[in-house]
């Protein structure tokens, strides 16, 4: 059989190639061993046991249980927002920018996710300005509660205090400031991101010599990278999913690092706890410094043996890291926690539900969310969408439900940085969120809508209103995978390469 989806990130098992054929016992006894069940693809799978599945599936045969095939009638991920949206769904002109199909969500995560888009799509804060306005939002909150009478601000609220409700007493939160413009927040954005990427060089550097690393410079960094995501989340965003310049290594540090930073942020943390997140996510892998290149890019099945070492930069980097100074304690639990799973399935320790502090858990999803959606010399990149389904299709498993709703919210349905398809057929990059409407943000335009580059990309606030035979309004009609169509190159992190040189 294929196996196209596991019941877990594929990053927590030695199955490294994502979606194989089983064809021989080591690899179904490992299977056995780290799944509960999986999700098998009829179409790619021998040819006669293809048939008895869907012949299973059929007549309800007991083989047919935690099997997930999406059939032609299904709607996809794109669809569903739509849907949520209250936007007719798009008409399809290039398959060549569909993103991966191996997907496999359940229908009940796929309700829940497209009633969590409907409950969040609009900002519920109440309205400054004057009785009329603040009347007409309560009316629409009204009118859009759920099936079980729960309006959007009261999901909202559930799912933030269920958070915090799981964060230390001592913590204190802020209300940090309105965003200042995109274009202002850029300068200094660019700085910390270059410092950023600087200084995890030096410091990766300085393991790989197993010299005790000074981690000064890198405090600094992630600093400043705070302040630039307290003045405006986006840019940092932004800028940092146009490198191309750094290593893959780097690019994903840093990610990990600005999605910690924006949750933070969007949860309400005072700035010493979000630079502490911030340094979690820059330095969480960098034990990996201390093993052979080879084995971290070794593109098929990890050995046991080998899967056993992998799972050591855990250690390694704590080890490596501790032999500058103490670390503070959140800094220490999220690195040495971010691959720990709620059912105990993760390690190093193999800890469970409550086992696990908020720190560690956070992490966890931030870290899966950057490697779905980035390319792998052994698998495609996930459009952000799809990847955010199955963050909710692993809570429970692997990750806590009310944290995965607030990373959700905090970086935003369609990403900075994520491409995107409009209504028309039109490419474009999402670049900056609208605070009050999460369907609609700021756009550039990169292609016509046959898909044909623009001389000329322009920016835009969504809806846009087209105007031809009949005026229409151009929304996001679905996501798409990095690299599905090449962003223009921008000077964002380019100085990056120039400074480590």
């Amino acid at each position: 059989m294929y196996v196209a989806d596991l019941d877990r990130p594929w990053l927590d098992t030695p199955f490294l190639l994502e979606g194989f054929l089983v064809d021989s016992s080591i690899e179904l006894e490992t299977l056995r061993r780290y799944c509960r069940y999986v999700y098998v693809d009829p179409d790619r799978s021998d040819p006669s046991l293809g048939q008895k599945i869907r012949n299973a599936e059929l007549v309800g045969h007991p083989l047919s249980a935690g099997l997930e095939h999406a059939g032609a009638d299904e709607p996809d991920t794109e669809t569903l927002l739509l849907q949520a949206a209250g936007v007719q769904a798009p008409r399809r002109t290039d398959r060549s920018l569909r993103a991966r199909d191996d997907i496999r969500i359940s229908t009940q995560t796929r309700e829940r996710f497209r009633r969590f888009v409907r409950a969040t799509a609009v900002a519920t804060d109440t309205p400054r300005d004057g009785m009329i306005e603040r009347t007409a939002g309560w009316l629409r909150a009204w009118l859009s509660a759920d099936e079980n009478g729960e309006t959007p601000r009261a999901w909202q609220q559930r799912s933030l205090m269920n958070v915090r409700a799981m964060l230390p007493p001592h913590v204190k939160y802020v209300r940090h400031p309105d965003p200042i413009p995109f274009d202002d927040a850029l300068p200094g954005a660019r700085a910390a991101i270059v410092a950023t990427l600087c200084a995890l060089d030096d410091l990766l550097t300085a393991l790989r010599a197993n010299a005790a690393p000074d981690l000064a410079p890198t405090t600094a960094a992630v600093a400043a990278l705070a302040d630039a995501m307290i003045a405006n989340p986006d840019s940092p965003i932004w800028l940092a999913r146009n490198d191309d310049a750094s290593s893959r290594p780097l690019r994903h540090a840093l990610a990990v690092s600005l999605y910690l930073l924006a949750l933070g942020r969007s949860l309400g943390l005072r700035r010493s706890k979000l630079i502490s997140l911030g340094l979690i996510g820059l330095l969480a892998d960098v034990g990996k410094a201390r093993l052979p290149r080879a084995l971290l890019e070794k593109p098929g099945m990890l050995t046991p043996s080998e899967h056993t070492i992998i799972k050591e930069h855990v250690r390694l980097g704590l080890e490596a890291l501790r032999r500058g100074g103490p670390l503070p304690e959140e800094v220490a639990q999220g690195i040495g926690q971010h691959h720990e799973r709620l059912d105990g399935s993760g390690y190093p320790k193999g800890l469970r539900g409550d086992e696990i502090g908020p720190w560690g858990r956070m992490a966890a999803i931030a870290d899966s969310f950057a490697a779905l959606i980035s390319p792998r010399p052994y698998a495609r990149a996930s459009a952000p969408q799809d990847a955010m389904m199955s963050l909710y299709e692993w809570t429970g498993s692997s990750f806590d439900e009310a944290l995965v709703e607030q990373f959700v919210q905090a970086i935003g349905i369609f990403p900075v940085g994520s491409l995107i398809e409009l209504s028309s057929g039109e490419i474009a990059v999402v670049m900056a969120h609208n605070q009050r409407r999460r369907l609609e943000p700021r756009v550039m335009v990169l292609s016509d809508a046959r898909h044909q580059r623009l001389a000329r990309p322009f920016e835009s606030e969504l809806p846009m209103l087209r105007r031809g035979s009949a005026a229409s309004s151009l929304r996001i009609a679905r996501g798409l995978p990095a690299g599905a169509f090449e962003i223009p190159r921008t000077d964002a992190v380019a100085g990056a390469e120039t400074a480590r040189r």
